[in-house]
């Protein structure tokens, strides 16, 4: 089968889910059938790798596109990260690729207005998360003045997200709580086309390491992302005060890219908290952590923090929100947490209970070599291909 996968974003190097997503996925299919990735161009100083297993178009974002594209969206009723990525170039491409293709894949609801440009080829869409979830979400605690529009603008991806999903042969999310989410709000026939495909997480051939001394929280993201910003700074703003309280030889590591000034201020000011500002590899600021934290209220799809602590060894602790995503067990695959006692009492359950600390190590692992190996996103995407066809 040819197949052609049309994305929104420049996957190398793989640093963001989509993108991450967006290789797995070609790379799968690759092995058994025959594979186009058409991507934007490469950024300056950047170019693929050598060797890829099937083939690969780009075609020139313009930024004039982009800004007439909101505007558009905005006069239509679209929502705007619909028009954001309308791109003339990417419309043109998949007019000439798609009636060579057999099967046709968008990633994520943002090539919505391209699904015209694929002519009769059929196809499914890998929303990955639901982005109607992600901006209802984020609707709830951004700023104040903000909220309106990310209100409005989560209600007109929802309609996007359906009608997108109408037309195609089925779609795929990494995560069955955005898809439970989503269903709810389709009607049967539209819902019955979801199904959840998992992110693929490698495992690391080391044995987890021992826990630092003195013992030491981790925090580890996109710290420009609002997400896991919002993440931190509440979290540091709620909690952290009262864990280090109970526990004040805790030492905390908030790591990641492109911190935000908020975060910057928040970690600066709590005391035993160090930031990591833009690090090659999260992974060893990771290792050795007594717990990593995710503490997100908002955000849609997979926390890949969960995932690849998991993978690292590493015990979690989680929001009840961020437990969801992964699908996480609380007291077996993760602790959970939401207020700041609940989090003082997780800290301090793994500190005194090493035992424990090996149960949800065991575990996590477990979790991502059963639910996220690449043999396990081959047959999640097997069975969604049956249930479409059926």
């Amino acid at each position: 089968m040819r197949i052609l996968i049309a994305v929104s974003r420049y996957p190398w190097p793989a640093r963001r889910g989509d993108q991450m997503r967006a290789l797995q996925v070609a790379g799968l299919l690759a092995e058994e059938h025959d594979v186009t990735l058409l991507t934007p161009v490469p950024p300056a100083g950047e170019s693929p790798p050598a060797g890829l297993p099937f083939a690969h178009h780009t075609y020139r974002p313009s930024r004039t596109a982009a800004v007439a594209g909101l505007a558009r969206s905005f006069a239509s009723g679209l929502p705007l990260q619909a028009g954001l990525f309308r791109q003339p170039e990417l419309a043109a491409q998949l007019a000439e690729l798609a009636p060579q293709a057999d099967l046709a894949v968008l990633q994520l609801v943002r090539l919505a207005p391209h699904a015209d440009d694929l002519g009769d080829t059929p196809f499914v869409v890998d929303l990955i998360d639901s982005l109607a979830l992600n901006f209802e979400r984020r609707a709830r605690y951004d700023t104040v003045w903000k909220r309106p529009a990310l209100a409005l603008e989560a209600r007109r991806l929802l309609v996007a997200e359906r009608r997108l999903v109408e037309r195609s042969a089925g779609a795929f999310l990494v995560s069955e709580r955005d898809r439970a989410w989503l269903a709810e709000r389709c009607s049967d026939e539209v819902a019955a086309k979801l199904s959840v495909v998992p992110l693929q997480v490698e495992l690391p051939e080391a044995e987890p390491t021992a826990p630092d001394e003195p013992p030491r929280l981790a925090f580890t993201g996109n710290l420009g992302y609002f997400v896991n910003a919002d993440a931190v700074t509440h979290w540091l703003a709620t909690a952290w005060p009262a864990v280090r309280a109970a526990h004040p030889e805790l030492r905390l590591t908030v790591a990641g890219a492109r911190p935000t000034p908020k975060v910057r201020r928040a970690v600066a000011a709590a005391p035993g908290a160090e930031l990591v500002d833009t690090p090659p590899d999260l992974a060893p600021h990771l290792r050795g952590a007594i717990a990593a934290l995710a503490p997100m209220r908002a955000g849609s799809g997979v926390p890949v923090k969960v995932l690849e602590a998991w993978a690292a060894g590493v015990p979690v602790i989680a929001t009840p929100w961020a437990a969801a995503g992964a699908a996480g067990r609380a007291g077996m695959d993760l602790l959970v947490a939401e207020t700041a006692e609940e989090w003082v009492g997780a800290v301090g359950r793994l500190l005194a209970d090493e035992a424990l600390r090996k149960r949800l190590v065991a575990a996590g692992r477990g979790k991502v070599e059963a639910g996220h190996s690449r043999e396990a996103v081959d047959a999640a995407m097997s069975l969604g291909s049956r249930n479409q066809k059926a």
